[in-house]
Order: C-alpha cells, then structure tokens, then sequence
C-alpha cells in the first residue's frame, strides 16, 4: 500500500503563484512591446524611404515605369501617440447620387461627372464621332477637343465650332467639361472668351451631358489625358504651423465661396448668417448620433439627449484667398476668438473639416 504525503493549502498557494507568473511572464515575452508576437498594427507609421534602385550601367531603365501609382493622400494631417482607429469614412455622397449633373456659378457653367478625366476623354471623342462632328484639333495633354466649322440648320445661325476642355473636379475620380461656342463673328483663327451664342452653348451642354450620364458604363480610359491630368483632386486637408486643421482648395475665390456654402448645408450646418465681405459663414451644427453611440433605449425612446443637444453647437467658417487660384477653410468655436484650443479639440476640428471636404465640388 503507497501512501501519500498531505499537501499543505500554503503549498497548493506557492503552486498556484509560480504558475501564474510562469503564464504572465510567457505572455509578455510572446505578446508584449517586445514579444515575439507584438502589436505590429503602428509599424508602418515609423516607415522610411528607401533610395531609389541602381541599374547596372549596361540595363536601359527606360521602360520602368509606375504602372499602378500611388494616389495622392488628400489628408495629410498628424496623428496623436495614442489614437482610436476611426470606422471608414462613407463615400461623398455628391458622387454616388449624381454621376453627372451641371453646375452653373454666373455666366459659367460645366458639367461634373463621377470619373477621372482619362475615362472622360474618349466618351467626349464618342459624342463628337455619334453626331458626326468632325474634329479640327484634339490635345490630350491639356484636355482639349476643337471641332471643325459647322453648318447649323436655321436660315439666321452663322457657322459655328467648338471647344471642349475637361479639368480635374474638385474631389478625386471626378472631372469637369467645359462648353466653349464659336461663330463666324469671333473670327476664324480666335477663339472668344465667353461663347458667342449663348443659347447654342446651352444646347450642346445639355446634349453633352445626356450622353455623358447614358454612357456612364463606358470602360474605355485615354492614358494620355490620365498621365497628362492630374486626377488627384483640388481639395486636401492639411495642418498649418500650429498643428491646426484646415482645408486647402484650389479653386478662385468666387467659386470657392459658392462651393463652401453648398457644402455647409450638403453637411448638416445650418448656415444662420453670412459676411462675404469678411469671408465669413456663422452656421449651427447638431451631430447625429450613430444608433449603437446612443443605446438601445436612448434610440428606442430619445432619450439621453439634452436641450444643448437639441440646439447644436455655433461655429464660424472663413473662406480666406491664399492665392490666385487656391483658399483656406478653417473652422472656430466661436465668432471672436480664433484661439479656441479649449473651446473645441483637434479631433473635433479635423472631424468637422472631413465632413465639409466630402462635399465640396
């Protein structure tokens, strides 16, 4: 018969604390800071460039190219030590719900379409080829089509020609298509700076468009236009010597204003006021709250929102010139006090800012 030494509970204790410093002392040796399986989630934030590759002497490095470019990051701005990985921000809305509409600002009006300009390219080339419009000049590189003279039918209308010009949009993947038309009146060899006639302008724009927006499935891509043209967007979020967010949109002043008040009210800010000559927006904003942010009885009875809430917050948006063709927008707390590091954070700034950029064009 064997028999059994007693264990002591000090005993089974001292077991029991080996173990456990034996597991967390595994632990962090695999899964720590300095683990074999640590958090590689920041790594690439601590990336370097690389110099570039050295051929030999005698390999010709002439057929290298970037097949696949990196776009451009159209926010550039500085994260935190420590930050929480935002959800994806959606898709601007502008371009899923209207794959081509015209814009007007004045006596100017072009055509916005959801696509870069090198996709854009040869649906106007098929426009021009449909109706059977000869093409007098066709420069991809600067994204301009001149059609040859034309007879228009109607005893009073001279003859008549065309200039198509696409340009970038504002928001990438997207490209603007300007109408220019001619008559006899404006010479042969000049093209005039505003379109002679008007209404003629009006007609082909509209017949542009409606083929532009029926052949949205067109898959053929110009990579000419797409080299030549930058499809990168006009809009960026960026930082200035304080670390403060702010947008910067290459676009004249005029337009620019335009777009920002279309912005605001696309966004949700209710725009209570206006000083153009202080390039000034005074609007209101009321976040909505995703359904999992309120809770379940917060969404089912509307609870847990409060009278400031239900007001919004007032904030002030200026639109400043910072070039011949390019502005800042920046937002404030409040309509005195531009230093308003206390009165809303960086985050809070940056998230407004996103919002604003998403729907400007």
């Amino acid at each position: 018969m064997r028999f059994y030494a007693p264990v002591s509970i000090n005993m089974i204790k001292l077991i029991g604390l080996a173990v456990l410093f034996t597991q967390l002392s595994a632990c962090s040796w695999l899964f720590g800071d300095e683990g074999t399986f640590r958090d590689r989630g920041d790594d690439y934030r601590k990336a370097t460039m690389e110099a570039p590759l050295e051929l030999p002497a005698d390999i010709e490095g002439d057929a290298i190219d970037d097949s696949y470019a990196i776009p451009v990051i159209s926010d550039r701005l500085s994260l935190d030590e420590k930050f929480v990985l935002p959800s994806p921000e959606p898709l601007s809305d502008e371009i899923n719900r209207d794959s081509v509409r015209i814009n007007r600002l004045d006596e100017q009006k072009w055509i916005l379409i959801d696509g870069a300009p090198g996709q854009v390219w040869p649906r106007l080339r098929g426009f021009l080829s449909l109706n059977e419009i000869s093409v007098q000049r066709a420069d991809a590189v600067n994204g301009l089509i001149e059609t040859a003279w034309l007879q228009p039918s109607g005893e009073d209308l001279l003859q008549e020609r065309y200039q198509l010009r696409i340009d970038q949009g504002v928001q990438r993947e997207t490209t603007e298509v300007y109408v220019l038309q001619a008559d006899l009146r404006a010479g042969k060899d000049d093209w005039p700076s505003s379109s002679s006639n008007a209404e003629r302008e009006e007609i082909m724009t509209q017949e542009l468009a409606q083929y532009l927006a029926d052949s949205a499935a067109a898959v053929a891509v110009s990579m000419l236009a797409q080299q030549a043209i930058d499809s990168s967007g006009k809009v960026t979020l960026e930082e200035d010597e304080q670390q403060q967010a702010l947008i910067k949109l290459a676009l004249s002043f005029d337009r620019a204003w335009a777009s920002v008040g279309r912005a605001l009210t696309k966004s949700g800010f209710s725009v209570d006021d206006l000083n153009r000559s202080e390039n000034t927006y005074y609007v209101n904003y009321i976040e909505q709250a995703e359904e999992d942010e309120k809770g379940w009885f917060a969404s089912l009875f509307d609870w847990g929102s409060s009278v400031d809430d239900e007001q919004g917050v007032t904030y002030t948006v200026k639109v400043n010139e910072a070039g011949a063709k390019m502005v800042t927008i920046t937002i404030y707390a409040n309509a005195t006090d531009a230093d308003d590091s206390e009165a809303i954070t960086k985050n809070e700034r940056a998230k407004l800012l996103k919002l604003i950029k998403r729907n400007l064009s």
